[in-house]
């Protein structure tokens, strides 16, 4: 289950105080690396670690990282991994990787002096189509990756080194916004490709001496937005800190800020996870770098707890999930489920990954989400509280201790103290602790409370909580102007109202049932859309569940089997949001990477979630990718829209508004139009 979280950054800035006395630092992280004995290992680390499979792999020589700096956004839009080679022949490990991976194509990255022809032989004769991107120069290549991407804005940096390039790689692969390499002299191509496209907005990585603005402003070109800093790890800092509402993870990435390699194929993965990607000095972390880290904590233990003496390692773990938590096969919410263990039940804790932790249960060894298991008790407790840090996130260290020493490392842990006096300062204070999250509002690893046959909203001993929020200022919208009659004949959509019967989904703090709001917004949109020509086929159409036995199990798999049974053209499942904290608000829309029509579910949610931005003014969360069952089990084309936070009291005061729901199905359906009136080019 995806955690929403904090914003990473407010500020870079933070008052200087009196050092530590201590000798552990302030960051407290868990940390994994990942790396190999070379290069070429380590990428094939990243990609054992993001990939189960891709259907195109990029391949780039293993020293020249000009061509491979600008893929990210590129591979981010096939999904694939970044795999290095020797540029003569494909290193055999390579080899193995591709038979797991299972590739349909491979890109092989950079002319014939990159990698040899040679390569291609080998390609054909592993029965492995390919083809080969690459231009005369870095320049031309950059541009060529630039042209397999639909975008009003453009980055531009310097490519006669990797680090401004590599600070901007994540949030150009998440975006989807094409990283144009140049020098302090505009190239020829480069000003070519700019009069050719004429981006609306184009953001400049680094400072006046890697790019002249004097060399825009002469060819009529205008910066709209300049990055830099006084050394690569600023520029980083600076990046990142603008970048900051596209990353949607706890977790970081860390990178070299001298040796790019390990890199370049770790900012797919870390696009991957929605997570920004930082760089650092091999033996510390540059003061503008460190204060990154710093306010994308959360929590932290007191200060006696970060010696070097304590051990972190878990041994037991308390289930909290309502119904349950599920113990799947792999660390993953698609993994296969071998059991459900009860609320309450004690667990030996094996090991950890990312937020999944390993156990046993019933004679059954797998995985359970770390989300909704209380730690019950840790090495050297007498000392250390009973705190769970695993909230801070997971900072994935890219490369050998011969890239990011194993002393960086501690400090990231909290075992050891930076040289950097700056590191050292009195940062504002963190919380100890941090709230459980709230239970998910959908399906997936949580199984909901056993049905109850009373579905009445709960009474209150307390008072309503007050909300700022006005109705008369909601104003209904019309739904066909401007669209033409019977737009969507042809067409069939099954639409998802999700919950119902014993299921309440979440529960707002004024007690509104999210079940309800999300019958009621199905219900608006079935009218719509058959009176804009389509058919519609409902999972529920009253406050019943699909199954006939009730589990959420059950429940899940009676709406595949509408969907999947029907000719249904699109499936829309629809969901209010819920957190722990009642300041979350905003709309975001969720798709499979695991669906069959998984591009087709991109360009979908990417639609419908414009609309309902533009429609109904909701804060904008953006697309995320999840295994919910609903999702990755549907045959067409599938989206679950999370229309607003019920566990806000202003948006639940929306919800249960009428108006505010017409309004939903409204943009709903404006969505729908666009989507079919803007289909994806045939290949």
């Amino acid at each position: 289950m995806k955690k929403i979280i904090l914003s990473i950054i407010t500020s870079l800035s933070v008052v200087l105080c009196t050092p530590f006395i201590t000798q552990a630092s302030p960051l407290v992280y868990s940390t994994e690396r990942i790396s190999g004995q070379d290069r070429v290992e380590t990428a094939l680390k990243i990609s054992q670690k993001g990939w189960d499979s891709a259907q195109t792999v990029i391949l780039c020589e293993n020293s020249d990282y000009p061509d491979s700096i600008a893929a990210t956004p590129f591979a981010v839009s096939l999904n694939a991994p970044i795999l290095l080679t020797k540029g003569n022949s494909i290193d055999p490990r390579v080899v193995k990787e591709l038979q797991r991976l299972k590739p349909r194509n491979v890109v092989l990255l950079g002319g014939t002096a990159c990698l040899n022809l040679s390569i291609e032989k080998e390609l054909e004769e592993s029965s492995l189509e390919w083809e080969r991107i690459g231009g005369m120069d870095r320049y031309e290549t950059s541009i060529l990756l630039a042209k397999h991407l639909s975008s009003d804005s453009l980055i531009l940096a310097n490519g006669d080194d990797f680090p401004d390039a590599l600070s901007a790689a994540t949030f150009a692969g998440i975006k989807q916004i094409p990283i144009v390499l140049t020098s302090t002299t505009l190239p020829e191509s480069v000003i070519g490709y700019l009069n050719e496209t004429s981006p609306k907005h184009i953001i400049v990585i680094g400072g006046e001496v890697v790019v002249p603005s004097k060399e825009l402003t002469k060819n009529n070109f205008t910066i709209e937005t300049r990055l830099g800093g006084l050394d690569r790890y600023e520029t980083n800092a600076k990046v990142t800190s603008y970048m900051k509402d596209v990353y949607e993870s706890n977790d970081l990435f860390l990178a070299s800020g001298i040796t790019f390699p390990d890199a370049v194929a770790g900012t797919v993965l870390a696009s991957k996870f929605k997570a920004p990607l930082l760089i650092t000095e091999q033996k510390d972390i540059p003061p503008s770098v460190y204060s990154l880290m710093r306010n994308h904590m959360k929590i932290e233990p007191p200060v006696e707890s970060t010696s070097d003496n304590v051990n972190n390692d878990l041994t037991k773990g308390h289930i909290t999930a309502s119904g349950g938590l599920n113990l799947r096969e792999t660390p993953s919410s698609t993994g296969k489920l071998l059991v459900t263990i009860p609320k309450d039940t004690t667990i030996d804790l094996i090991n950890q990954e990312n937020h999944w932790y390993k156990t046993t249960y019933q004679s059954k060894t797998g995985w359970v989400s770390a989300d909704y298991v209380t730690l019950g008790s840790m090495s050297n407790s007498t000392t250390t509280p009973n705190l769970d840090l695993s909230v801070n996130g997971t900072v994935y260290i890219l490369g050998g201790t011969g890239i990011i020493s194993s002393k960086t490392q501690t400090i990231i842990e909290g075992k050891a103290s930076s040289n950097y006096n700056d590191n050292l300062k009195d940062f504002p204070p963190l919380p100890s602790e941090i709230k459980e999250p709230t239970q998910p509002s959908r399906g997936g690893d949580i199984i909901t409370p056993p049905p109850s046959s009373d579905t009445t909203p709960p009474s209150s001993g307390t008072p309503p909580v007050e909300t700022t929020y006005d109705p008369s200022k909601e104003v209904l919208i019309n739904p066909f102007e401007g669209i033409p009659a019977n737009a969507l004949s042809g067409k069939t959509i099954m639409l998802d109202p999700g919950h119902g019967g014993p299921d309440t989904g979440a529960v707002g703090p004024n007690h509104t049932y999210e079940k309800d709001n999300n019958l009621a917004i199905a219900l608006t949109l079935n009218d719509i859309l058959k009176q804009a020509g389509a058919k519609v086929i409902l999972t529920r159409n009253n406050d019943t569940s699909p199954a006939s036995n009730y589990s959420e199990e059950e429940d899940l798999q009676a709406r595949m089997d509408l969907a999947n049974k029907s000719t249904a053209d699109l499936f829309i499942s629809i969901h209010n949001d819920s957190y722990s904290s009642p300041d979350i608000q905003g709309t975001s829309t969720y798709y499979s990477e695991v669906n069959p029509k998984q591009t087709e579910s991109i360009q979908l949610a990417n639609s419908i979630q414009s609309a309902v931005i533009d429609t109904v003014k909701t804060k904008s969360r953006g697309l995320k990718e999840a295994g919910f069952y609903v999702l990755r089990k549907a045959t067409m084309p599938a989206i679950l829209l999370e229309t607003a936070f019920i566990s806000n009291p202003y948006e639940e005061a929306r919800l249960k508004n009428p108006t505010f729901q017409k309004n939903i199905a409204v943009a709903i359906f404006h969505g729908l139009y666009n989507y079919y009136k803007n289909p994806l080019p045939k290949d």
